[in-house]
Order: C-alpha cells, then structure tokens, then sequence
C-alpha cells in the first residue's frame, strides 16, 4: 500500500470492465429504439449528445447534433456496440497474484438471464491503465491514450474502446488523484518521488 495509485488504477480498470458486461447485458436484452433512449434520455423535454457520445457520432460518420433527426438506421448503428464475447481482451484485475483467478465465468447470477462468459482477472500493475498513467505526458495526452484503449472487438472484427464505452471521463476522475508523483522518503531518510507501478 505504497501510493493510493494502485488502487486507482484497480478502481478504473474493473469500472470499464464492469460498464462493457453491462452494456453486453443492456444490447441482448433491449430493443434498439429503448436502447437508444436510455443512452440519450430526456431531460426536461429536451434530447443532447454529451461530448463523448458527439465523438462517437463522429467516429461513425453521422454528422448529425441533434437526437431526435438521426434515422433508425443511425440510432441502431450509434446505441449498438454488438461487442463479440469472444473477442473481449480487457480483463478485470486485482492486486495480487491469485492463480485461482486466471479464468472465471462471470454473469452466473440468475438476473443475468443466462449470459455467462469466460474471462480472468490480470494483477493490477499490468494494466494498460497502469502504462498509460507512468508513460502520459499530461492530463490531456493521458485523456486521449485513455479513450483509445481498445477493449473488444465488434462481431465485424471492428475495435471498441473506452470511448465508444463512454467511460473515458469516469477513467479520468478516478485517475486524478493518481497524476502526480507521491513525496516519500527512503529508510536512510533521502527523498523520493515514487509514480505508479513498479
């Protein structure tokens, strides 16, 4: 328990995997127009794209702003991630190292409506979080490397990252107390700056 970054890195990583079965869930068991409403809900009357669901929208090339003039067609293909389960590359992690939970079946509760899949969980210096907070040159850089994570593939073999997850906001708030380099001292009492992993 050296820094709180370990942690940090746990905490973000297992959110986005947790957001991505999630997600899973909500496609195989929603219809398309439901599904896009809950991901661009009224509020008081009124339907706007965030700024992250503007970036996928641009991703896709739909050059559209407003939410209600997006064709079925194009609600279908922005509310639709069709993540293939079996091209999921982004684990869960802990912080430590139990073989035991080199594979898992996850989703085995019964409200899970029988989806279950193999994954496992990874030690949480190993990361791609982890990498990105040691190697990002600042918040920005840090931002952009963590939206471009890709997580899965899509049944046509497309990526999906972070960003088409909307998570790469949450990433940042739960990394932030994690930038920068923790004042410590040595057992001879010189100081040190320790970032990240090891």
């Amino acid at each position: 328990h050296l820094t709180g970054d370990i942690h940090a890195v746990t905490a973000a990583n297992n959110l986005l995997a947790a957001q991505m079965d999630a997600r899973i869930f909500h496609e195989l068991t929603q219809k398309d127009g439901p599904l896009y409403d809950r991901l661009v809900p009224k509020i008081k009357g009124v339907r706007k794209f965030s700024p992250i669901q503007q970036r996928r929208l641009k991703r896709l090339g739909i050059n559209k702003t407003d939410p209600d003039s997006l064709t079925d067609e194009e609600k279908t293909k922005f509310a639709r991630l069709n993540i293939d389960p079996s091209n999921i590359m982004w684990n869960r992690v802990v912080d430590l190292n139990d073989r035991y939970l080199r594979k898992i079946t996850v989703g085995q509760s019964p409200t899970e409506k029988g989806f279950t899949r193999e994954t496992a969980f990874d030690i949480s210096v190993a990361s791609e979080i982890m990498a990105i907070l040691a190697l990002g040159s600042d918040v920005d850089d840090i931002k952009e490397r963590l939206a471009s994570m890709v997580v899965a593939l899509d049944k046509s073999g497309n990526p999906v990252t972070a960003d088409d997850l909307g998570m790469t906001g949450a990433l940042l708030v739960l990394l932030k107390d994690a930038f920068e380099p923790t004042l410590m001292q040595s057992l001879e009492g010189t100081p040190v700056l320790v970032h990240t992993g090891p």
